[in-house]
């Protein structure tokens, strides 16, 4: 789960994060699995945005490390994302990236790339940062963009310039998003070679037809299905969830599997 809001008075912290609270231990006791809140806590200072960190963590009380958070290094600066590490040493640190088309854009005039940025959060302490979907969703990008997961997910690294050593230095895991639902998947996952990753699909989720937990399911399925070495349709014949995102999603599966159709019939 994750939170992109901030303080707003139609939806304020304190009354709205016991609720995600609630939620998250429903949740849990359903699934018997552990899940992960993700909460925004950038704000227009430092001392504001720990005062969120630490409301959150007493509202979380014994499940505190299940609560990650978010840090827009854009709009709060290096400074904060630093200061939220050295604060919350133990907690999932999200850097958000926010400013792509004013700053990490190809087509930008100003700035600096998204592989510095990528190098930057490494240094500065953060657990996650985006790292584009490499040309499989709808962010600007390229395939050899899996570089950049390279960088900050190993020890070392040779990037477009330098080869880079991290001497020990803990990583930083790519996140996707922006456009990927479970049929970008198995490319994307080709192309990286792993999974490794966070993938904050909402719109793959919630875009499914059977909804969000469906599409969470299809998800995790199109994973599965890439590892297990698959061919996707031939993969959907037997998941549900897979299967019915290609229902929900069918520009993007006649793009990329033509004549779906007809081969899910055969198998069905």
């Amino acid at each position: 789960m994750k939170s992109p809001q901030g303080n707003q008075v139609f939806c304020p912290l304190k009354k709205v994060l016991p609720l995600v609270y609630d939620a998250l231990k429903r949740a849990q006791d359903e699934t018997g699995q552990a899940k992960l809140f993700s909460m925004n806590i950038t704000a227009d200072d430092h001392y504001e945005m720990c005062a969120r960190a630490d409301y959150a963590l007493e509202v979380f009380g014994p499940d505190a490390d299940k609560l990650a958070f978010l840090v827009d290094g854009y709009v709060g600066g290096p400074g904060m994302v630093t200061t939220a590490r050295r604060q919350y040493p133990g907690q999932y640190l999200h850097y958000h990236r926010a400013g792509h088309g004013a700053v990490t854009s190809p087509s930008a005039k100003r700035g600096y790339t998204a592989f510095v940025l990528a190098k930057m959060s490494r240094l500065q302490g953060a657990s996650g940062i985006h790292v584009g979907t490499m040309g499989y969703g709808k962010m600007e990008g390229e395939a050899d963009d899996k570089i950049i997961a390279y960088m900050i997910e190993r020890d070392e690294c040779q990037g477009p310039v330098y080869f880079q050593k991290w001497y020990g230095m803990k990583p930083t895991t790519p996140i996707i998003s922006g456009g990927m639902n479970a049929l970008r998947l198995p490319g994307f996952f080709e192309n990286l070679g792993h999974g490794n990753l966070l993938n904050t699909a909402g719109g793959g989720a919630y875009g499914h037809l059977d909804g969000p937990a469906a599409g969470a399911r299809s998800l995790r399925q199109a994973y599965d299905g890439w590892a297990a070495g698959a061919d996707p349709v031939e993969w959907a014949a037997t998941h549900r969830e897979f299967a019915r995102a290609f229902e929900s999603f069918p520009a993007d599966a006649d793009l990329l599997f033509p004549g779906w159709r007809d081969r899910l019939l055969k198998t069905a």
